[in-house]
């Protein structure tokens, strides 16, 4: 039985639940960059747009903050992503971080030049242009408003690789006119990223996805009062879960081609107008579960083929094409918001540099590290830059968040040992974030306790898991010489993306995926005896020959998935499926993109 989720449970969920009074402040030598030292009044009435675009041209491809306090900053041209001067560097490691969601606004000038004609979009934010190295790229915590009498604007043209966000916004048309709320579509090559607590308000399409790589995931996303359609997919593999929509028109459409939407507990909401619309349509492979609508004709109709949903106002679950092995076999998993942690005061906030770590240099700065956890207090800050770690790191005492003001983290070989080893501690819950990793192959973390872990916002990084904790991972990806290892521990993550060769993740407890991303050949997911795995879209690009490797190795565990592939180089995966379980090979699931799209793939234990 699969348990309904109501709409405003859903709503609750798009705001985090532990905003600051004060909204998000960092310490000053958190190696933010403040708009405001750049010229930017924030007062609704002085152009800053050149100021802006001042503090983000200052450290392109640095992997800084550019940070808006509380206001009301009225531009009147796109704020782009900066080039750089390098190759390599461009468009990419850029942060536009607001104080706070509702009272830091980016507003566009009322009839502004150049944002009349719908036939030419320009967008308020550009984030770059394919190909797929614009990595670490992220928008949070404000709102963008495109004002009124703007009927060619774009609230937000984004892209982000491998690892990269847009947290906790509001995007919103003053009129209700304009082109495209969030842009997903406008450049090739977009993600793997995530998009989480966004809503959007307004404009002729809401957010608008495209392209057959490399998928993007969305989580509680909220959708009102769009003229034409509320989300449109053509081609992308699109993870979404948690959509809330209220409109007259229809909420989603996955249009033809190589799209692969899945779709998990939304609730579509028709208002005057829908009655005889559909609140999804359908013309690509679609999953979809626990959808539900009022006001609308159907919820679901499928013109991909002649299958159709259950004709309630909830689905269960429908799958446009045929899946391999009997649906019911294996149930879902219950899944599990990703837990939060207040944001602290800073008086409860300490860096290593306080304990003598230098930033950017040669020395071993573990000391200091573990110095700064040990301190008492519950934030530990890595202000921006690199630190070296020449032995393990443990987590531990009061110590709860750690935090890398889009830091990077250099760890040297540790014979297999982690860099960080959370241990039983007085927190229950540790929260590691904004970190990146170097191309090492030793693991980033431990969970060596019976303490939840969420791991969010991290560019290469990988794990080997030994206790029995919790773990979560948010926008997650690691590098091309590590894998993941799960013991015992559940597992829930959203955007995950994971490019090693050979065996990519080993499970030996309960995983869930929404938004699974890999690269180059191997075994996808190793499951072990008694293990249960099931993922929920993404993108598998074979980008190197899998030989015989399957997608996903089944020893006497259960798994549920549902996955594109594309492949360019002629050789795809030839086996989804072996192990214990009855194998499944390319020719038993739909062709996409020279690879294999699976509509489901369900592997009861030992069922060979």
């Amino acid at each position: 039985m699969i348990r309904a989720i109501s709409a405003a449970t859903i709503l609750l969920l798009v705001s985090p639940r532990f905003a600051p009074a004060d909204g998000i402040v960092f310490p000053k030598d958190a190696g933010t960059l403040n708009v405001k030292d750049f010229g930017a009044k924030g007062d609704g009435l002085k152009d800053d747009t050149v100021a802006i675009q001042k503090a983000l041209n200052a450290y392109p491809n640095g992997g800084r903050i550019v940070y808006l306090p509380n206001g009301s900053y009225r531009i009147s041209n796109t704020l782009k992503w900066p080039h750089g001067t390098i190759d390599g560097s461009e468009e990419k490691n850029t942060i536009l971080q607001g104080q706070s969601r509702e009272k830091t606004i980016l507003r566009l000038a009322d009839g502004c030049d150049g944002y009349s004609d719908p036939k030419a979009p320009k967008a308020m934010i550009w984030t770059g242009q394919g190909p797929a190295r614009r990595f670490r790229n992220a928008i949070r915590d404000l709102t963008i408003d495109t004002g009124r009498r703007n009927s060619g604007a774009t609230g937000v043209q984004f892209i982000a690789n491998n690892q990269g966000c847009i947290r906790d916004v509001t995007i919103r048309s003053g009129d209700g006119k304009g082109v495209v709320g969030l842009d997903l579509a406008y450049t090739d090559e977009n993600g793997p990223c995530l998009i989480k607590n966004v809503k959007v308000s307004g404009f002729d399409y809401g957010v608008r996805a495209a392209h057959v790589v490399d998928s993007i995931t969305i989580e509680h996303l909220a959708l009102e009062n769009q003229n034409r359609f509320g989300l449109v997919n053509e081609g992308q593999c699109l993870s979404l879960r948690g959509l809330t929509s209220r409109n007259s028109v229809p909420a989603v459409v996955n249009a033809g081609g190589a799209g692969l939407l899945v779709l998990v507990d939304a609730v579509l909401r028709g208002a005057p107008g829908a009655a005889a619309r559909p609140g999804v349509l359908n013309d690509a492979f679609l999953h979809a579960r626990n959808v539900s609508s009022v006001g609308y004709a159907e919820t679901i109709r499928n013109s991909a083929n002649s299958r159709r949903p259950d004709s309630g106002r909830t689905v269960a679950e429908f799958l446009s094409h045929p899946s391999v092995g009997d649906s019911t076999s294996v149930k879902p998993m219950v899944v599990k918001e990703t837990p939060e942690l207040p944001w602290d005061d800073l008086r409860d906030w300490v860096s290593p540099t306080h304990f003598g770590a230098k930033v950017n240099d040669d020395g071993d700065d573990s000391e200091a590290i573990q110095k700064a956890i040990d301190s008492g207090k519950t934030t530990v800050y890595f202000p921006c830059g690199s630190y070296k770690i020449g032995k393990t790191i443990l987590i531990r005492g009061k110590a709860r968040r750690l935090i890398g003001c889009e830091a990077t983290l250099l760890p040297e070989d540790l014979k297999g040992e982690p860099a960080f080893r959370v241990v039983e501690g007085g927190a229950p819950l540790v929260l590691f974030e904004r970190f990146s990793g170097g191309y090492v192959k030793t693991p980033t973390l431990d969970n060596a306790s019976s303490r939840t872990l969420v791991i969010k916002d991290c560019c290469n990084t990988s794990g080997r898991f030994t206790g029995s904790g919790d773990l979560f991972l948010e926008d997650v990806c690691s590098n091309p010489f590590s894998d993941w290892r799960f013991g015992r521990q559940s597992v829930w993550a959203r955007q995950f993306n994971v490019e090693n060769e050979g065996t990519h993740v080993t499970n030996g407890g309960r995983l869930w995926v929404l938004g699974f991303k890999t690269e180059r050949g191997g075994i996808l997911v190793s499951s072990t005896t008694g293990s249960t795995t099931e993922i929920l879209g993404g993108l598998c690009h074979t980008t190197t020959d899998p030989m015989d490797a399957p997608m996903f190795q089944v020893e006497r565990g259960s798994l549920r998935a549902t996955l594109a592939e594309s492949c360019f180089t002629g050789k795809p995966y030839e086996y989804l499926a072996k192990g214990t379980v009855k194998d499944v090979r390319r020719g038993d699931v739909p062709v996409r993109a020279g690879g294999s799209a699976s509509l489901l793939i369900v592997a009861p234990p030992g069922s060979k």
